[in-house]
């Protein structure tokens, strides 16, 4: 008589599979913290082009519903705006009537923080204010804001201002030229 052996199947992975596994996860895992600054970085440019970008757009808004003139300048200490065309340091956005510099009597309407560690802001021209007309244009000429990051995580963008006050944001200087930081 035969004997009858019922072997089970046996389930899951030996020793070497294991390994190999183990060992693309590793790379795979090697490979995304190598670009993790840089989406980090990439991310922090994003909000910070955000947060000027609905600045331009309440400017606008408000100088068309208020019907005034509506001043978005680079920040100084003490909530008035700076001499020089150094937007890293954050933005106001105030109703002026008068001089487009702020005075005590006319409210902030913003006070935007400093930019993120690591990203700078160039106006083209070194423009030091926008004025936003009761009709919602931006007087002067069409503008440009660049942004860069001084560690060269992040692609740099530009915010093209044209002068009917509407901003838009390129990876291209606004001319479509190539953009260079530096």
């Amino acid at each position: 008589m035969q004997s009858v052996h019922c072997h089970a199947r046996q389930h899951g992975l030996t020793l070497t599979e294991l390994l190999i596994g183990l060992g693309i996860v590793s790379l795979l895992a090697a490979s995304a913290i190598e670009h993790l600054p840089g989406i980090i970085q990439s991310a922090r440019m994003v909000s910070d082009i955000n947060r000027f970008v609905t600045a331009l757009h309440l400017a606008r808004n408000e100088a068309v519903k208020q019907r005034r003139h509506l001043v978005l300048c680079p920040a100084a200490a003490g909530d008035v705006c700076a001499e020089h065309a150094d937007w890293g340091n954050g933005w106001l956005l105030f109703a002026s009537d008068n001089n487009r510099e702020r005075e005590a009597d006319e409210s902030l309407i913003i006070r935007a923080p400093p930019l993120t560690a690591g990203i700078d802001m160039r106006s083209g021209g070194h423009r030091k204010r926008i004025v936003y007309q009761p009709d919602g244009s931006s007087g002067g000429s069409n503008s440009s804001f660049t942004f860069c990051d001084r560690r060269d995580l992040a692609r740099p963008r530009v915010i093209c201002l044209s002068n009917t006050g509407r901003p838009r944001l390129s990876t291209t200087r606004c001319d479509g030229k190539r953009l260079i930081c530096g």
